[in-house]
Parts: structure tokens; sequence; C-alpha cells
């Protein structure tokens, strides 16, 4: 049963009265960090080894690498090779986050992800939420409901650790009086994560120390990501330990010999481990030698009980000469405790290990990312590096047209959006139902809302929290066989009219986009023949290189290809708008005639003039 942390109150203090405005020195600095480095491969970073242990980090703040330019680099890849150190076994991480990501919308960003597959999870949030000041009523239920999902979700041996935001002000950007308030505000949330891993028998917590940054590198470097990860290294090793002797603990509780509990032991040992301080090493503690002890009572007493079970009249060759001699059946003797161990251990509240041991989780490696949609995988990998030249022209384009503050096309695919522009800025990719694009293209019509605030599907999103794009103008975008993929869209902080955007000209953004996106598509049936774009690219190069008429024959290809995609589409049968219930309140749908018909059934790899 899952226990619940009591709710106390939280007097408000007079710092919180400034919340508005810290509200908008976040903003401000996400501005101010478009152009700072960051990660924009794909988050994780897998050991060569069949059998490695696995750990997932879910964050904000430190483990979204600001200041170096690859996952291996940052917090990602420093925690599984710190940890790899320590335990001296190979380890993978993966992670989901981004510094888009707060409490509020960590569950809704984790998503149907298989939580099963990981030995330890570590949670690292709260730096922006105390930057916000995040009410500490919704901080300690945000926090409680992931908490009690992760432990839901996770394999019975998994294990928990909570890491509490480090001091607000060693981060560059925060190093000002707005990060003096953020401390303090950090200070409680901190309190309140560590009651909710306290309530949590397979939680931990501790608090992440300052970083150590180089001389020049004021946003973060790799000496700074390697030191916090031989600081979650040094918390998360114990736990792996303990979930892979968890396998040797689960097939011996099969036998039901010895009532050994290895949660119980395994949580204090954690627990008397992380009462240490962040510096100061860990202790020797007796639980350690009170879980080995139990481990070799179990072993013994499971090898007298193989060999009574072996035939009275079975000749003695057949046993080990160092087993003992059957003796009679007889109620194996509870395991020996250590005088100084604590008496909860293996007293009178441990239970048969039938019951007590949970099963082992499966060792196996962690899967590989997949898409849906035949162009995805290369238009995310451009995206990683600020996609295409002519999505990044019509983004610029379209935010000049239209005066927003962010032009961008994206992508949904699966359970998530991928922007395929303006990365710098706004998440590689985010969970799909936090979007306005999600709406768009469930709709597969144009979507204008004037201010999401009062949008009744909007106005309690997270997300709207850390990027404040109350206004949204969305037009759908379609792959070559008709259906929806993605959407070019408008976003901008300040409430807007309808009427601002002409939905003629949004839909002449959103064609154009079309078009390169199916350039993207591969044949259907695998067949080996290239996309448009990699023919455009080959015919630029061809071009470079002086060979005109190589050149003219791919420009040719491109261009037969284009004209069956840009050719005039039959008109279609107007579709009804959306309902006013449906649409919510400050949600204009743009005209049906403007949205464009799907177009004739082609093949985008190979398209036949």
């Amino acid at each position: 049963m899952t226990r619940t942390v009591d709710t106390p109150a939280h007097p408000t203090r007079s710092y919180e009265r400034l919340r508005p405005a810290m509200r908008l020195f976040y903003l401000w600095t996400l501005s101010r960090s478009r152009h700072v480095p960051s990660p924009r491969g794909r988050p994780t970073y897998r050991a060569d080894s069949p059998d490695p242990d696995t750990v997932l980090l879910i964050g904000t703040g430190p483990t979204h690498g600001f200041g170096v330019t690859s996952h291996e680099q940052a917090l990602t890849g420093q925690i599984a090779k710190e940890t790899s150190k320590s335990t001296g076994r190979a380890c993978s991480v993966d992670y989901i986050g981004d510094e888009m990501m707060n409490a509020g919308s960590a569950r809704s960003w984790i998503g149907d992800h298989d939580l099963s597959l990981y030995d330890t999870v570590v949670v690292m949030l709260g730096l922006n939420d105390a930057v916000m000041l995040t009410p500490l009523e919704g901080w300690q239920r945000d926090v409680t409901t992931l908490v009690t999902d992760l432990t839901r979700r996770v394999h019975p041996t998994a294990r928990i650790v909570l890491v509490g935001v480090q001091p607000v002000r060693s981060v560059t950007r925060f190093d000002n009086p707005f990060g003096s308030v953020a401390d303090r505000h950090a200070a409680r949330m901190n309190e309140i994560t560590e009651r909710i891993a306290a309530q949590h028998p397979s939680a931990s917590y501790f608090r992440l120390p300052p970083g150590e940054l180089q001389p020049g590198r004021p946003h973060g470097c790799e000496t700074m990501y390697r030191q916090w990860g031989a600081v979650v290294a040094d918390r998360v090793a114990p736990t792996l330990d303990v979930v892979r002797r968890g396998e040797t603990v689960e097939h011996i509780g099969r036998t039901s010999v010895a009532p050994v509990v290895p949660e119980r032991v395994a949580a204090q040992l954690e627990v008397a481990r992380l009462a240490a301080s962040v510096a100061a090493p860990a202790p020797v503690d007796p639980v350690v030698a009170q879980l080995e002890a139990a481990r070799a009572a179990v072993a013994r007493l499971e090898a007298e009980q193989a060999v009574a079970a072996r035939p009275a009249d079975a000749p003695a060759s057949a046993r080990p000469a160092d087993a003992p001699a059957p003796a009679p059946a007889a109620a194996p003797a509870p395991a020996p405790t250590p005088a100084d161990a604590p008496a909860t251990a293996l007293g009178t509240g441990a239970t048969s290990t039938t019951d007590a041991a949970p099963p082992a989780r499966p060792r196996r490696a962690l899967p590989e990312p997949t898409f849906e949609w035949s162009g995805a995988e290369k238009l995310v990998e451009l995206a990683s590096s600020g996609g295409s030249d002519t999505l990044q022209d019509l983004a610029r384009r379209a935010e000049k047209e239209f005066g927003v503050d962010v032009a961008v096309v994206s992508l949904l695919d699966g359970k998530k959006l991928y922007y395929a522009v303006n990365t710098e800025l706004l998440p590689v990719s985010i969970p799909r139902e936090l979007t306005f694009c999600d709406v768009t293209v469930a709709a597969d019509a144009p979507v204008i809302v004037e201010d999401a605030r009062k949008d009744d599907r909007f106005k309690d999103n997270p997300y709207l929290d850390l990027n404040h794009g109350y206004f949204y103008a969305g037009h759908p975008i379609h792959s070559s066989s008709g259906e929806a993929i993605g959407t070019f869209c408008l976003h901008n902080t300040r409430p807007r009219k309808a009427k601002s955007v002409s939905s003629e000209k949004l839909a002449e953004f959103a064609r154009l986009a079309e078009l390169e996106l199916q350039s993207y598509e591969t044949a259907e049936g695998g067949h080996d023949l290239p996309t448009m774009y990699e023919t455009r690219e080959a015919a630029v190069a061809a071009a470079v290189s002086g060979r005109a008429p190589q050149a003219a024959a791919l420009a040719q290809g491109v261009a037969d290809a284009t004209s069956v995609v840009a050719a005039p589409r039959p008109a279609a049968t107007p579709t009804a708008a959306p309902s006013a219930a449906a649409a919510g309140a400050g949600a204009v749908p743009v005209a049906a005639a403007a949205a464009p018909t799907p177009a004739p059934t082609r093949v985008g790899r190979h398209a036949a003039p």
C-alpha cells in the first residue's frame, strides 16, 4: 500500500510576492540562453555490454547539459562512466527531460516509457521551479504524485534517488539578487522533497553540491558534469549492487529456506549511506555485515536442504565431499544477526521469503527509439544541428511576416512532438499531449488560440508556466499520402486577435513546409532509391564540383518530383469547422476552405511525373 505524505501548512513568505517578477526573470534568462551550447543528440549513453546496469535520469537544470554539446559530456554520460568506475560493471543511462520541463509536467514527459527496464531512477527537478517560486503546495503535490507513480511503475527491486536543488546562485545566470530569492525558496522545496523520500521505502534523498566551473566556461563544462556524475554515482552504485544481488536473493527466496527480507535490509543500507554529507565519505555501517551474514546463512541452509532432499540410499559419491551428512527433517534455524544490527531488519516483522523477495528484473538491453513516419529520423537528425536551410528560411520569413516571437515547423510522431527548427530556443521534442499542435493535427484543420490562459484545453497546461506562449496559430502539414503529420505554427508570448493572422498566408507557408517535409520520405516497400532531399543535395554537390550534366539531370529529377507534389489539388469538399465546445474559449478555427486537401497518392521518394 502506498503511503501519502501529510500536507503541512506552508505559510506564505514575503518574498513570494515577487512571483510574477521571478517568472518574467526566468523567461528573460531563457531568451538570453538561446545561443548557449547544449546537447541536441539522442539523450542516452549506452554501454557496450550485453548486461549493463541501467539508470534512468529524469530532470532539468543540471541534467540539461548547458555549456557542452553532447550527452556523453553532460550529466547523462558522466553518471554512466563514474558509476561504472564505482561498480566495476558497465552502465547505460537514458535521460528524459529538458530545460522546459518542470515538476508539474514531468509525468507527461515520461509518458508510457517502460520504467521496468531500469535498476535505479534518478530524479533531479526543481531548479526552474525554485527560480519561478512555484507554490510549495503545488511542488509537494507534483513531487508526491511523481514519486508515487514511479514507485508503481518501476520494477520491485529498483530504487528511486531524489536529488535536491543545488545552490541556485552557483548557476552563473542566476548569480544575482533574483538567485538569492530563489535559494530561499529552494531550501523549503528541498525540505519537502526529503520528507517525501522518507515516506517511500525504495526512495532516498540527497542534495547536489555547487558545480566547479572552468575559467571562460560560465554556463557549464565537462569538468563540472564529471564532478556531479561522481557525486551521483556515489549514491547510485550501492543501489545497483543491491539490485544485482537481488537476483540471487530472489532465487534463494523461491526455496523458502530462510526469512530474508532484502527490501528492508537494502533500504536500511541505503539510508545509512545517504545520511552522510555530500562531501564526506560514507561510513561503514553494521547493516552491511548483516546483509552479508544473512546471505551466507541462506547459502548454507540451501546447501543443507539440497543434501536432505536426496534419496536416503543415494551413494556417498553423489554428495559433495564437503557436504554435511543428512540430518532429520527440522525447521531451518533463523539466520544469525550481528549484535549491533537493527532489530527490525530480521526480527518479528519479517515475512516469508516467498512473499518478501521480489522477482528479479530481466536483464535485457534498453530499446532504441523508433519513428512512425519514414522521414522522421532524418528530419530530427537535421533539427539537432539547426534544421534544413529551407525550413529555417521559412521560419524567419514567417516571424517577420506575422510579427510573432517564434515560427516553427513541428512533426508529431508517436507520443512526441519534434521541432524541425528553432531548437536552440525550443526543446528538440516535448510530450505530444502538452502541445497546441496535437489539437491542430487531431482536427486536421487550422486552429488559432488567442490566449491559452483563457482556453479550457490549455489554461492548466504546466508547459505554459515555462514558455509563456499564450498565442498560437497552426496549420496542419500532411505526408504524401495525405495524413496529417505536423504543423506550421506561430507562437507569441502576448495574446493576439485571430484576425491578426492571415489564414491564406499561413496556409501558403504550411504548403511550402509540407513540400520540404515530404522530400524526406522513403519509398514504399523499402526501395533503395534516393529521397528528394538527397537528390537535391546531390545536385548541389555536383554543381559545386563542376559536373554540370550530372547536376542538370539531378535538378530535373527534383523538379519532376516537386511538380507532382505542387500540382493543383482537386477541389475539396468543405470540412465542417470544429464545434464551439471542441474549440474551447479563445480558439478560433480558420475557415475550412483554407485547409489543403490531401495530395494525389504518390511516393515522396520516387514520385513519377
